[in-house]
């Protein structure tokens, strides 16, 4: 089974929540989609790092995406103003990023997210009227296969850890979507 086999039941479950529900439906409140790119810039940030930190991106030139994302954010939070704070899920997932040491578990992770931009994101970033400077790759068909030359089975069970966090995080808006 490839890692992509391996992880499906996790994706789907992750795509079916209310809130990616919403998106993909385009009810989803510009507010929340902003909160959701301010919450996710802390996890990109944690996994980037520790990715770089264990040269996890030398071969990966430009994957990286947490200043994008907060660029974006900043962008958007000036067409819908608002104050954000970092939701639990967040803090706890981040602080999780930051202490990992295995590289193949910080990959995992990587893989999780940023393959989720370079295919999913494709779609996403038509969704919403907002910035999304971080679901455009100069060289995503690059990145994409130089990633994949990277993944191996063994980072499965991580990886559907990643989906698990995801799947945590998008349900604390479920709350905010049902009001």
């Amino acid at each position: 089974m490839s890692l992509k086999e391996l992880t499906a039941a996790n994706h789907a479950l992750a795509e079916t929540t209310p809130f990616m529900k919403a998106v993909f439906a385009k009810t989803l409140p510009m507010k929340i989609w902003v909160d959701y790119t301010f919450q996710k810039h802390l996890w990109y940030l944690a996994i980037e790092n520790n990715a770089n930190e264990l040269g996890l991106l030398d071969n990966l030139k430009g994957i990286g995406r947490a200043q994008l994302i907060i660029k974006d954010f900043l962008e958007m939070n000036s067409l819908y103003p608002s104050t954000y704070s970092y939701k639990k899920g967040t803090l706890e997932y981040s602080a999780y990023i930051r202490k990992l040491t295995d590289p193949k578990k910080v990959l995992a992770h990587l893989y999780t997210w940023h393959m989720g931009d370079m295919y999913g994101g494709q779609m996403i970033k038509k969704i919403f009227d907002a910035p999304h400077r971080h679901l455009e790759f100069d060289n995503r068909q690059e990145l994409i296969t130089n990633l994949r030359t990277m993944l191996t089975d063994d980072l499965a069970d991580e990886a559907n850890l990643a989906f698990e966090w995801a799947i945590k995080i998008l349900h604390e808006y479920d709350n905010e979507l049902s009001s």
